[in-house]
């Protein structure tokens, strides 16, 4: 159905209207969807509207006067294909607050990288290339929270899924065109497995700042305030930087007080915070002091470079050959890999461990990456294959993947 043919889209602002919804939800396989949300005050990202498309029906609703989002959840079964654009945060959103997502997601930015429109096309753009029209961008700074909204805000938060279902429609029969469908899905499924995958609040020490100074006790200690303050930070609903700042977290981790009273000491721990939490803050120095030699973790590499200068060689050379392969696929090379996933398979190259079982979760090894690249690229590092330099037909020079 075009736009034109459409009913009045829906504004559902209870749970009898939400109700209604559902059972009309029920009843359609392919499903758009997007969020409103705000993230500036909270651990939790506020949401604060849902966009729904159908093939015959466009609805907002408002989750702020609805009290019973899992009445919308229920509709979406696994017979449903929920289509988003960049829909990682959405999906995680989602399953948060409805209880469930369907096992089928297609996300029209994930499979327009891989005709050629870049690795992260923006939506509107991509609204352009596959329906010929820009939606509307002058509401993208709107503070959704705030009530009652405008029907400017809510014809904008519409164009959001407007046009998904046609997005969608023409992404798919180029990527069939193409032989690329497969890859599209299986690359939209692990988006879909990372936006709902577990959280471990024990590996959030890798993304305090500063931690290079950092020996491996004092690691250990930062990995137990980082868990510590995640978890506070989620029961509170506040965000991190909040409770504790990154800079504080470091200095704790580097002098590793014993004693409450020592936390009157420390210039950016709020005095409110130090009286609330200092006995658990004593608490998680103190576990990371006792940890043994072996379970201290590992410290982080002081570059993005392995030592062995012949990691950054072959990775280099891997590199090349990768966007050499993009170039001819006409995709974008970070659809393929990065940098530091390069650098990781030359270093299990040269330690033996590509028969291992970690090698089969490395991303150039599973799936269509190893069919399209992983296995040139194993036997680049065999020397079974060689990089060169020829013409083209046009006489510019390009990369070649020669048998040795």
């Amino acid at each position: 159905m075009t736009d034109s043919m459409m009913p009045e889209p829906l504004f559902i602002g209870d749970d009898r209207g939400l109700e209604e919804l559902a059972a009309h939800l029920r009843d359609s396989r392919l499903i758009g969807l997007d969020t409103e949300f705000l993230t500036e005050r909270s651990y939790f990202p506020r949401l604060c509207l849902i966009q729904i498309a159908t093939e015959s029906l466009l609805a907002v609703v408002d989750p702020l006067e609805c009290s019973n989002l899992t009445l919308l959840g229920d509709a979406l079964t696994d017979d449903v294909e929920l289509i988003v654009h960049s829909g990682e945060q959405d999906l995680a959103i989602m399953d948060r607050h409805l209880g469930r997502v369907p096992s089928r997601v297609f996300d029209t930015q994930v499979a327009a990288a891989f005709l050629g429109y870049g690795h992260r096309i923006g939506y509107s753009r991509l609204v352009d290339i596959c329906c010929g029209t820009r939606p509307r961008s002058s509401q993208a700074y709107t503070d959704w929270a705030k009530r009652p909204l405008e029907p400017v805000q809510i014809d904008y938060a519409l164009d959001d899924v407007r046009y998904l279902l046609r997005c969608r429609s023409f992404l798919i029969g180029e990527l069939q065109a193409r032989g690329r469908l497969e890859w599209a899905q299986e690359e939209c499924e692990l988006a879909r497995a990372r936006a709902l995958e577990g959280y471990d609040p024990y590996r959030q020490w890798r993304k305090v700042s500063g931690v290079r100074g950092l020996n491996g006790k004092q690691l250990a200690i930062l990995r137990e305030l980082a868990a510590w303050r995640e978890e506070q930070a989620a029961t509170r609903n506040e965000p991190r930087q909040r409770i504790i700042s990154d800079r504080v977290l470091i200095e704790l981790a580097r002098r590793g007080p014993r004693q409450s009273r020592a936390l009157r000491n420390y210039r950016g721990l709020h005095p409110n915070e130090a009286s609330r939490s200092a006995d658990a803050i004593i608490a998680a120095v103190a576990r990371g002091q006792k940890q043994p030699p072996a379970a201290l973790p590992a410290r982080p590499p002081r570059s993005s470079h392995d030592d062995d200068p012949n990691v950054s060689a072959l990775a280099t050379l891997l590199d090349a050959y990768l966007r050499a392969r993009a170039l001819e696929m006409k995709i974008s090379s970070r659809l393929l890999a990065n940098r530091s996933d390069l650098e990781r398979l030359v270093r299990m190259n040269l330690n033996g461990d590509l028969a291992s079982d970690a090698a089969g979760r490395h991303p150039l090894l599973g799936g269509w990456r190893r069919q399209v690249a992983g296995e040139d690229l194993l036997r680049l590092l065999r020397g079974e294959l060689t990089l060169g330099v020829e013409p083209r037909q046009d006489g510019r020079p390009a990369i070649v993947v020669k048998k040795s």
